[in-house]
């Protein structure tokens, strides 16, 4: 056993003062819903911080529990390594007790997959399943996404401009990351959307077997391995990586990308529009100039964030940690959402901590975002064109707005809208010339 970092705030009071917190002590705890669903994020984690300390039993569904770390430096210590804990979740002692991973959206993050994915894997066999992605998305053309993200967003507002009606959500944030991603990789509309649908089919068993061979063909194919020019794709250098070992591991790499990059960017994108959207402080700011949009784009990440925690970890053996006793099995939860609300970096005004990039949104260490500069593109590009082409006003009531059950991103189910219609531009045969 070892002793990690001290925490604050400790319980105390009768055994509690006596003996080390195990996870399953307390008899009840705070649902992970309760964060999940809730409008105000940041006073969850306060709350849990005040009754806990920076390291919270929080139960995730009937039986599953897990720790939930909220304090900035104790999340940064275990995302760079320096905690005995490992990505693979197929040692979550939650599996033992016979816990439906796969059929659940919360504990799905957790499910056990014996395919070779880069987020569920450690030391060399990560590093070697990481370099492609890296050195693939290092070399894409960052004017060419900023074109291809501006034209695939012009076009599914041309859906709804004429309306004056439209749910932001389905419409323009769910379907944004599909077909701006699709386009980057090199792939045609078609061949996105079957890679996008294979993506989100459940962890493990004949579904994920059968995404993987679905992926697996199309990379082997012309249309999605070369350009027109008979250039390769950026999808066609990853399928013949030399890292990779095999197609299919090829086309694990492109899915466990293309899955969570596209969460990653609806979440951002929609906490942007639902912030500009019920905060006129964020709001005036925005349209006043005085935040660029990178650092409008910043102040989401802290006061909005889209990332509720990162990929989740499992304990490889008992340790120490603020009064708690982290037990080998146990899943840990990186709270990277609790951070804007962390007092040992952020002071008390809301706008304190603008223009920093210590929110962690991204993580760090071996498991950062391979490419969180063509997110930041991708969503600026997507929120620019939006706001440019229509003003919006929020058609529904702000405590009305619902978030997706789901562990790791702050994804909105929906976020209806109202605005003054475009008008159509009429045929060139009906253009009048004087």
């Amino acid at each position: 056993m070892i002793d990690g970092i001290a925490g604050t705030g400790d319980a105390v009071g009768g055994d509690r003062a006596r003996r080390p917190l195990k996870l399953d002590d307390p008899a009840t705890v705070t649902t992970i819903t309760e964060l999940t669903a809730s409008h105000d994020a940041g006073a969850v984690h306060v709350r849990l911080r005040e009754e806990w300390g920076d390291l919270a039993p929080v139960e995730l569904e009937s039986g599953s529990r897990a720790w939930l770390v909220t304090e900035y430096r104790t999340i940064v210590a275990m995302a760079r390594g320096q905690f005995p804990l490992t990505v693979t979740t197929g040692t979550w002692s939650g599996h033992e007790g016979g816990a439906r991973s796969a059929d659940s959206p919360l504990l799905r993050p957790l499910a056990s997959d014996d395919r070779p994915k880069v987020e569920q894997s450690d030391g060399k066999k990560h590093d070697r399943l990481r370099t492609p992605l890296d050195e693939v998305l290092g070399v894409v053309d960052d004017a060419e996404v900023a074109r291809t993200t501006r034209a695939r967003c012009e076009e599914l507002i041309d859906g709804f401009a004429a309306t004056g009606v439209a749910d932001l959500v389905r419409e323009y944030v769910a379907p944004m990351p599909h077909l701006t991603l699709g386009a980057v990789l090199g792939f045609d509309a078609g061949t996105a959307q079957q890679v996008f649908e294979a993506a989100t089919r459940r962890p493990g068993g004949r579904d994920a077997a059968s995404a993987v061979q679905e992926v697996s063909f199309l990379l082997s194919g012309q249309t999605a391995a070369r350009r027109p020019d008979g250039e390769p794709t950026p999808a066609g250098r990853l399928a013949r990586h030399a890292a990779y070992e095999s197609t299919a591991e090829a086309a694990l790499g492109i899915l466990s990308l293309t899955a969570t990059a596209a969460l990653g960017l609806r979440a951002w994108l929609g906490q942007t529009l639902y912030l500009s959207l019920t905060d006129d402080r964020f709001a005036r700011r925005l349209a006043g100039g005085r935040l660029g949009t990178d650092e409008a784009l910043d102040e989401v990440l802290w006061t909005a964030s889209p990332v509720s925690a990162l990929a989740p970890r499992v304990a490889l053996e008992d340790f120490l940690l603020g009064g708690k006793l982290v037990q080998r099995g146990d899943a840990m939860l990186l709270a990277v959402g609790a951070v804007g609300s962390d007092p040992s970096i952020r002071g008390e005004g809301p706008w304190d901590g603008s223009g920093s990039s210590a929110h962690l949104t991204f993580g760090l260490g071996a498991h950062a975002c391979p490419a969180p500069h063509l997110a930041r593109l991708i969503v600026r590009t997507a929120a620019e064109t939006l706001h440019r082409r229509l003003t919006l006003t929020l058609a529904a009531q702000a405590e009305d707005l619902r978030w997706a059950p789901d562990l790791r991103f702050r994804l909105l189910e929906a976020l209806p809208v109202v605005f003054r219609p475009e008008q159509p531009s009429p045929p060139d045969s009906e253009l009048y010339v004087p």
